[in-house]
């Protein structure tokens, strides 16, 4: 569970997430790319965004500690009780929050299958897992504890969603304290992976219904 990287390894992957920011928009600018990327970004953008992204993070870890990547940051299997733990958590939340959103008459948006099962299902769950839960969470917990760790990366990972409302903020915020206390309590970052992958999947199919 103790990292070995440090906010400096952080700090250096934000930078880059920054630059390709800086990137789409100067490509945008340029016309390479539809202006509407920028608010509606298609599937093969967004692809590519989280793929840079993962390799990224990779690549930093790697490129300045020379030691193992994967395994420390939690892509570990957990054992049986957190993979169940994790999937009846993903199920209950997605389903407290489809209950939610009927009791105020919204409705849930829905997404293409194929956008959802590259996106929501894979690459989504292993960028954010991977960024909030596998590398973030364990330096902020050496520094300043577990409680304050799961509350921070929570909010934060709430606020990379653009939340809209004060309800999509309680909504991430809530699910981003679960995936942390489970990557605590499992010690992966897999459980939570998947935990959060079984609520994109159950919300995914409550808009259908």
């Amino acid at each position: 569970m103790e990292p070995y990287w440090s906010y400096e390894d952080i700090g250096v992957f934000f930078f880059v997430l920054v630059f390709l920011a800086a990137v789409v928009r100067l490509a945008v600018r340029m016309h390479f790319l539809r202006p509407s990327e920028l608010v509606t970004p298609s599937l093969a953008v967004q692809s590519f965004v989280i793929v840079f992204l993962s390799v990224s993070l990779y690549l930093t870890l790697k490129w300045r500690h020379h030691r193992p990547v994967i395994a420390p940051l939690g892509w570990v299997a957990p054992n049986v009780f957190y993979t169940a733990l994790a999937s009846v958590g993903g199920i209950a939340s997605a389903l407290s929050i489809a209950f939610l959103a009927h009791l105020r008459h919204q409705v849930m948006p829905t997404i293409p299958a194929t956008d959802f099962l590259i996106l929501g299902l894979i690459l989504g769950p292993i960028l954010e897992e991977s960024v909030f839960r596998g590398c973030l969470l364990p330096v902020v917990a050496r520094t300043f504890g577990s409680f304050f760790s799961i509350l921070a990366t929570a909010v934060l990972f709430a606020a990379f969603h653009g939340p809209t409302d004060v309800m999509h903020w309680i909504w991430f915020s809530a699910t981003g304290v679960a995936y942390g206390w489970l990557r605590l309590a499992s010690r992966t970052t897999t459980a939570p992976a998947f935990m959060h992958a079984t609520c994109n999947l159950t919300s995914f199919l409550a808009a259908r219904v």
